[in-house]
């Protein structure tokens, strides 16, 4: 295994690791703060430069209308913001924002509908807006969410894909990426934290609504949104 994978694979087992820490925080909104704090400190600690991108609250949407609080935001260079004094939270025109990031303990299909109301919203705005969702673990089978990406299982090679003959719909058009760490349940045994992530999964859609979504080639899955990010602050 070279360094960086090596790497990577250190850090998003630290994610799932400070993911269940954070656990013994009993109120649930500082709770959910922390775990994007795990996100933001990688990011930093792994692309250079980056830390002034990288905030938390709103992007102003016009005649007084804001988007709901966001997670994670990346901004642009420059970009014009309100600071609102608290913990990083801003808040930006769409033009100068780059990314939101909705952070999920528990990604649900409830969720996902949610989300992607709220990337609509955003994206009519700014259709450049990169929306996605970052999960730790989920309710749902990882063949349910690549169902509705649009990919279908082969059981007999056990593999997944996308038929351009006969495409299936996807579910979350204004998603543009959805990552998912696969922490263990609390009932699993020791043993299978060795096999954490095993279900992992990174789909990734370019910004136009009919796009189909394809599968990040990075492993482990968290080394995509590195070069996401990268990718974002680059162009």
């Amino acid at each position: 295994m070279e360094s960086f994978e090596q790497y990577h694979h250190y850090s998003q087992n630290l994610l799932l690791a400070q993911h269940e820490v954070s656990e013994i925080i009993k109120h649930s909104l500082t709770r959910g703060e922390v775990r994007e704090d795990f996100i933001i400190q990688y990011l930093t600690k792994t692309i250079q430069n980056c830390q002034d991108h990288l905030k938390r609250g709103f992007v102003n949407l016009g005649e007084e209308e804001q988007s709901g609080q966001a997670d994670i935001l990346l901004v642009k260079k420059f970009a014009e913001t309100i600071d609102l004094g608290n913990r990083g939270n801003v808040i930006v025109n769409p033009e100068d924002c780059l990314m939101v990031i909705e952070v999920k303990s528990t990604m649900t299909g409830t969720y996902l509908n949610d989300f992607n109301a709220e990337a609509k919203r955003i994206k009519a705005s700014n259709p450049e807006v990169v929306c996605g969702m970052f999960g730790y673990k989920a309710d749902l089978e990882k063949k349910t969410i690549m169902n509705r990406c649009g990919y279908d299982y082969d059981s007999s090679t056990k593999t997944y894909f996308d038929s351009k003959r006969d495409p299936l719909p996807t579910f979350y058009p204004f998603i543009d990426f959805i990552l998912l760490l696969d922490k263990v349940d609390d009932d699993e045994t020791e043993e299978d934290l060795e096999f954490q992530g095993r279900n992992q999964l990174f789909m990734r859609k370019s910004v136009e609504e009919d796009a189909r979504y394809y599968k990040g080639a990075d492993d482990p899955v968290v080394r995509n949104l590195v070069r996401l990010v990268r990718s974002l602050l680059l162009s």
